[in-house]
C-alpha cells in the first residue's frame, strides 16, 4: 500500500478506519499507544455514540447493526465494557442466533468482539458449522416450500455461504481452525471465488462482484470475499485469487483507492457515498492482497 493511502485510512477524523487498519492491516498490539490513543478517540466520537443508540434499542435489528458495526471498527466486548455484555446476551436470548438469514454474520461478528469462548455462542458455532453440505455450502434456510421443497434436492446457497466464509476466517484469524474450513474454501476455488460451476464467466451473486458495504446478511462484495479467502491461507498466485484480484481491479482508482459500488438504504453504520473512494473498501481491498 502506497504511503498516501495509509496515511488516509488513519486520519483522525475517521477513528473507526484507523482502529481497524492499525490493528489488522499494520498489526499493532492492543497495548499500542497509538490503539490505545485511537480507542479512546472512538468512543468518545459521535459514531460510536450511535453505535451504542442502537445497541439499547428494543429492536433486534437494530441491536444487530451495532454488533456488526463495533466488530467491524475493530472494537472488543472489553473496549465497550458494560454498556455491550448485557445487551448481546438479550439478544441472543430472545432470537436464539436465527435471525432470518444473518445468523453467520451475526456469530462472525460476536467472534470479531471476543464472544467466541462464551460457551452458548460455542456451541452454536459448532452446531450450524456442522450442516455444511457435500458441495461445502450451507444450504437455504427458507420454510418456504416453494423455494425450498425438502422433498427435493437443492444446491447450497451462495449468499449463506459467504456469511459462513466470514465466520471461519475470523475463527482462522483467532487460532480456531474448523473442521469444515478445507471444504468451505474449495466451495469457493473451484468457482473462482465469484462464478457458477456450469458458467465461469456468470456470478452465482451479482452483488458479489461490486464492493457492497457494510456487510448485510445477503449482500456481501468482492474485497470482503477475497480479504477472508486470503485469512484462510488461500495463495495469491492461486488461478482463484488471481480472478478475485481482477475483480477487485474493477473497482481500483488511478490513485490506488477503491470506490464504494452499492451500499443499504439505511446502512448499519455510516461509510460514505456511492459511487465515491471509499476508506472500508480500500482497507479491505489492500487486506485482501497482504
Amino acid at each position: 500500500m502506497d504511503r498516501s493511502i495509509l496515511e488516509w485510512l488513519l486520519a483522525e477524523e475517521t477513528p473507526e478506519v484507523r482502529l481497524r487498519t492499525m490493528k489488522e492491516y499494520e498489526k499493532l498490539p492492543e497495548n499500542d499507544e497509538r490503539v490505545l490513543a485511537c480507542k479512546n478517540a472512538l468512543l468518545q466520537s459521535k459514531t460510536y455514540e450511535r453505535g451504542l443508540k442502537k445497541l439499547r434499542t428494543d429492536k433486534p435489528w437494530a441491536k444487530y447493526d451495532a454488533i456488526l458495526g463495533f466488530a467491524e471498527w475493530g472494537l472488543t466486548r472489553t473496549d465497550i465494557g458494560k454498556d455491550i455484555d448485557e445487551e448481546v446476551f438479550a439478544l441472543i436470548e430472545s432470537t436464539g442466533f436465527k435471525m432470518l438469514c444473518g445468523e453467520p454474520l451475526l456469530l462472525r461478528n460476536l467472534v470479531k468482539l471476543g464472544y467466541g469462548q462464551e460457551m452458548t455462542v460455542k456451541n452454536e458455532i459448532d452446531a450450524v458449522l456442522g450442516l455444511i453440505k457435500e458441495d461445502g455450502g450451507f444450504g437455504c434456510i427458507s420454510t418456504n416450500k416453494k423455494i425450498n421443497d425438502p422433498r427435493k434436492p437443492h444446491k447450497s446457497c451462495a449468499r449463506l455461504t459467504v456469511e459462513y466464509l466470514l465466520l471461519a476466517a475470523e475463527l482462522h484469524l483467532q487460532g480456531n481452525r474448523t473442521a469444515c474450513e478445507d471444504k468451505l474454501v474449495h466451495y469457493f476455488t473451484k468457482r473462482n471465488i465469484f462464478y457458477r460451476t456450469d458458467d465461469m464467466k456468470t456470478p452465482m451473486v451479482d452483488v458479489m462482484l461490486g464492493t457492497f458495504y457494510p456487510p448485510d446478511p445477503i449482500k456481501i462484495g468482492a474485497p470482503m470475499i477475497v480479504y477472508a479467502l486470503r485469512a484462510l491461507g488461500c495463495a495469491p498466485e492461486s488461478e482463484a485469487m488471481q480472478a478475485g484480484y481482477s475483480v477487485l481491479g474493477q473497482h481500483r482508482l488511478e490513485n490506488g483507492r477503491y470506490l464504494l459500488t452499492a451500499s443499504k438504504s439505511v446502512p448499519a453504520f455510516k461509510v460514505g457515498n456511492v459511487g465515491e473512494e471509499n476508506k472500508w473498501v480500500t482497507l479491505y481491498a489492500y487486506m485482501a492482497q497482504e
